[in-house]
Order: structure tokens, then C-alpha cells, then sequence
């Protein structure tokens, strides 16, 4: 189950683009591509035929001509960036090999609590992605799913130094959660109708997040990397809190805290995320807005 970690120029070329100085992406024409999330997404590919053939589908032949055209123009401006982008992305590659036994011991849990047996995890490409204007101390990490391909995108600041501690691999694991869970339909629809049975609740406090979106970061986030997973298996303790939530990470990190112990529970006996997990996600989101419950405050 080798985690398959991909640098990818053109992908990279792509995050460079968006954040240089608009006034050479004018120029380039490369600007409205950038607009198209169908063309963005595709340029996250296991090879570059396969990104041009896919981009090729999408805008026509002759409008790949003025792509690669724009890209070209670009050019001059990206190389001595790579030059130094790649050997740090080479860095992080090796962290994340380093550390794939740990994962794969994660990923029992993961299989676990989605209430799934199969997953191919060397299926799923994981792109390193070099940010030139972040000043992040950590990495960020997002997903794509669809029926026919799903990937995971970590977005790395060019000064972030490889650190010796397990974050990054709980952010990781934080996304591969994601995809897990879709995994199981039943699960996934579950999670589906009580976001849509709550929606006057979470429309309060989710922001431009759908309501379904936010729910499942709550939950996923009651396991890694803010919850009771992160502290088993990567040496991070959950921090107490006890403020009222105005964010989506301050909410997370609020649920982390008071779903430990029922968190911890369903881990140690080995339960899939029901209905009752669920909905006590709710009650917790209610006792933090002051609204009145029926169910205990979810400890047991």
C-alpha cells in the first residue's frame, strides 16, 4: 500500500502562474485559463500527455495551441523557480515515504470508522505543490473526488523546512479521510441528511462552506488532525477548548475537544461512524450556540 507521491512540473507550473505578477499573466494570456476550474483540475495529472490530452478534450486543439503558447511566454519567469522548487518538493517526498508505515497503520483506523474493506491507496496520486507566496507555518492539503479519478493536492511553502514531527502526516491522513468516507455510500448519504435536516442550525455558523462540507471537516476533524487519532498515532495531544467557535478551525478544534472520549470509544472497539455519532456532532454544535438539547453532551 505505497503512498503515490507525484512532483509534477506542469502541476506546479500551474500554482506558480496564478501567484506571479498579474501583468505577466496578462500578457501571457495564461489568465483565462485559470478561470476554468475544469482546466485547473486537469492539470493535475500522472503525466504530462495525460494533462494535455485532458485539457485538449476540454477547450479544443486550437485553443491548446495558445495555451502551450501562453505557458512558453511564462517560461522564463518559472525556471529559476523550479531550479529551486523541486529539490525542496524532493525533500517533502522523502518525509512522506519515510513515514509509510505509520500511515498504513492510520489507514486501518480510516477503513474502520468509513465501514469499508477495500481501498486502494496507491491509486489515489499525491501531488506536492511548491507555494512561492505562502508564509504558512504548516502545509495545506486539499482533495478532488469523482466516480472515475480522485486525488489529493499538499501545498507546501517554499521556506517550510521538513519537520520532525508527525503534522503533515496527520494533514495527509485528514484527507484520505475524505475519500474514505465517500467510499461507503450509506455513510456518505448519511452525513448528506443530517446536514440537510440541520440546515437552519449550520447555515448559522458554516459561512460560505455548504452545509455538508462543514459537518464532514467537524467530523473528520474529531479524529485528525486536531482529535483522539492525531494523539494515538502522532504524538499530538488534543488541546482543551472551551471558547465559543467563530471559524471553521476554531470550530474544529472545539469539536476535537469535546468528542475525545467518544472519539476514543469508537477507535478502541473498532465502530464505524453511525447515525448516533452523527447526531451527537449536532447536539455539540447546539450546546455550543446555547440551544437546548435532548441528548447528554457527548462524553459517553
Amino acid at each position: 500500500m505505497p503512498l503515490s507521491i507525484k512532483i509534477s512540473r506542469l502541476s506546479n507550473f500551474l500554482v506558480f502562474s496564478s501567484k506571479i505578477d498579474k501583468t505577466d499573466l496578462v500578457k501571457s494570456n495564461f489568465k483565462k485559463y485559470l478561470l476554468d476550474e475544469k482546466v485547473v483540475l486537469s492539470f493535475y495529472g500522472k503525466s504530462e500527455d495525460k494533462i494535455w490530452r485532458k485539457i485538449e478534450k476540454i477547450i479544443g486543439k486550437e485553443n491548446i495551441k495558445e495555451l502551450k503558447k501562453s505557458i512558453n511566454s511564462l517560461e522564463q519567469i518559472f525556471n529559476p523557480y523550479w531550479s529551486k522548487a523541486s529539490k525542496h518538493l524532493l525533500l517533502w517526498k522523502q518525509y512522506f515515504q519515510n513515514n509509510q508505515f505509520l500511515f498504513q497503520q492510520v489507514f486501518i483506523e480510516l477503513k474502520k470508522l468509513s465501514g469499508i474493506k477495500y481501498f486502494a491507496v496507491s491509486k489515489i496520486p499525491i501531488y506536492l505543490i511548491s507555494d512561492s507566496a505562502s508564509n504558512n507555518k504548516e502545509i495545506n492539503a486539499w482533495f478532488s473526488w469523482t466516480q472515475k479519478e480522485s486525488f489529493i493536492v499538499v501545498e507546501i511553502p517554499l521556506d517550510l523546512k521538513v519537520p520532525n514531527n508527525f503534522f503533515p502526516l496527520a494533514v495527509l491522513t485528514h484527507e484520505f479521510f475524505h475519500l474514505t468516507l465517500r467510499k461507503n455510500k450509506n455513510l456518505f448519504l448519511k452525513i448528506t441528511n443530517i446536514a440537510e435536516k440541520n440546515d437552519k442550525l449550520l447555515i448559522k455558523i458554516t459561512g460560505n462552506i455548504p452545509n455538508k462540507i462543514f459537518l464532514e471537516e467537524l467530523l473528520i476533524s474529531s479524529f485528525v488532525p486536531e482529535g483522539y487519532l492525531s494523539e494515538k498515532y502522532f504524538n499530538t495531544k488534543v488541546a482543551s477548548y472551551n471558547l465559543t467557535p467563530k471559524d471553521l478551525l476554531e470550530w474544529r478544534k472545539f469539536i476535537a475537544y469535546k468528542f475525545y472520549q467518544k472519539a476514543k470509544k469508537y477507535i478502541d472497539n473498532n465502530w464505524q461512524i453511525d447515525e448516533n455519532y452523527l447526531k451527537d456532532l449536532i447536539e455539540v454544535i447546539k450546546f455550543a450556540k446555547g440551544i437546548p438539547s435532548f441528548r447528554s453532551e457527548c462524553g459517553s
